[in-house]
């Protein structure tokens, strides 16, 4: 049987959804699911959240494979230990099925009979950093810099996955994207700029982010993800 892909968006650390839609809809091994960001499964020092969220959802996920980019509510204490050593790879298997895909990341897959390229780039800036405490629950590593952009090869991908989106995207449907921060005081869209970059570096056929909370459509190409599950 094809494998089956679905996309969907920041969970802060609740797996009930992902298992939820798994159960209701029958899924198993041929299946895969990847999150756009704020998967916030390792947050506390001590990893215990981490070892809970493990146990838990290879109990009950009934083999479906779970595949999560950075975002910017993430420990990166702990992320950085996964790669701190400099041929760590792209990926980092948590368990037998929870990978975290590190920022420029490439995958190619059969989808519909057809090869299909994957590319995956974490990374956001926090609208709310400026009320949190670096290194306990903020961490400057959650920006998208120019080595990440770097990092990708130049190349067309038929898949993106982001957690922010590019600005000039952003901009153009900052009515709909978490417009209630759009005036904050200091905040620079950095990242969201950084993956400007990179629209003028690939191209791509569609686009998915998560990090706005909010599920819509924005262009043919472009598409924000939050509680729905997209098949691919």
């Amino acid at each position: 049987m094809e494998k089956r892909w679905f996309v969907t968006g920041d969970k802060h650390g609740d797996i009930t959804p992902i298992l939820q839609f798994i159960e209701r809809f029958g899924l198993g091994e041929e299946s895969n699911i990847i999150v756009c960001g704020d998967m916030g499964i390792c947050w506390s020092e001590s990893q215990f959240d981490l070892e809970e969220t493990v146990r838990t959802y290879e109990k009950y996920c009934n083999g479906v494979n779970l595949f999560w980019i950075d975002g910017n509510h993430e420990n990166f204490n702990i992320i950085n230990e996964w790669y701190k050593d400099a041929d760590a790879g792209c990926y980092h298997a948590i368990s037998d099925h929870i990978t975290h895909m590190y920022r420029g990341t490439k995958m190619t897959v059969s989808l519909h009979g057809d090869v299909k390229t994957m590319l995956f780039l974490g990374g956001a800036d926090s609208v709310d950093r400026f009320w949190r405490r670096e290194g306990l629950d903020w961490w400057p590593e959650e920006q998208i810099t120019p080595d990440d952009i770097q990092r990708v090869h130049a190349d067309h991908y038929d898949y993106v996955f982001t957690h922010c989106c590019p600005f000039s995207v952003f901009e153009h449907n900052r009515g709909f994207l978490c417009n209630m921060y759009a005036n904050i005081d200091k905040f620079n869209h950095t990242s969201e700029k950084m993956l400007d970059l990179l629209c003028n570096k690939i191209t791509y056929g569609e686009w998915f982010f998560g990090h706005y909370h909010a599920d819509i459509r924005l262009s043919p190409q472009f598409r924000c993800v939050f509680k729905d599950f997209i098949e691919l």
